[in-house]
């Protein structure tokens, strides 16, 4: 996401760009372990403002990651809305430093060749976007905390799950019952 932005930032106050976003992502980092970047599309457009460019885009993000249950790789679609204000370091018609307004605090600054790169924008925007577990489908079952299986793909080869010791006397207790009905 690399734009040339020197004509725009010549051009007066109001004065707009719209490009079409259709392009591979490379892997950040920063992404959760596991996660890829794969392919971004959506709208770009850009505002001359009196100050720099306004930044407002819609970004429809295809990201490979890994299920948080059955650790298998699925695709997730991240539908991002962003909108910043980008502020030139150097003017281009004088080739003089600028510096940025004082509430320009953590913005993206567009460089001294005129190019603005929101690819840490969307990286960014994307990091707050992602969830707490991805998983392949909703109703993923995971895998067996035993041997190991896909529950999803297949039955569990455990013959019957580990009771936790500190539960032991009540499934004695149980099991007694069971008997008991059993024999009346």
């Amino acid at each position: 996401m690399l734009y040339n932005v020197s004509q725009l930032l010549m051009e007066p106050t109001g004065s707009t760009r719209r490009f079409q976003l259709d392009e591979p992502m490379a892997v950040f980092d920063g992404v959760p372990e596991g996660s890829a970047m794969g392919w971004a599309t959506g709208t770009v457009r850009l505002l001359r403002t009196h100050h720099g460019l306004l930044v407002n885009a819609t970004v429809d993000v295809q990201v490979t990651t890994t299920c948080a249950r059955c650790l298998v790789p699925c695709d997730r679609l991240s539908t991002l809305s962003m909108e910043e204000e980008c502020y030139p370091t150097v003017d281009p018609a004088t080739g003089r430093n600028m510096t940025p307004p004082d509430e320009a605090d953590g913005v993206v600054h567009i460089d001294t060749r005129q190019m603005l790169d929101l690819s840490d924008v969307l990286r960014q925007y994307l990091l707050t976007d992602e969830p707490l577990k991805t998983l392949c489908r909703r109703d993923c079952r995971g895998l067996c905390p035993e041997c190991g299986a896909d529950l999803n793909t297949e039955k569990c080869r455990c013959d019957q799950p580990a009771i936790d010791p500190r539960w032991g006397a009540l499934a004695e207790l149980m099991a007694k019952g069971a008997d008991e009905s059993s024999s009346q």
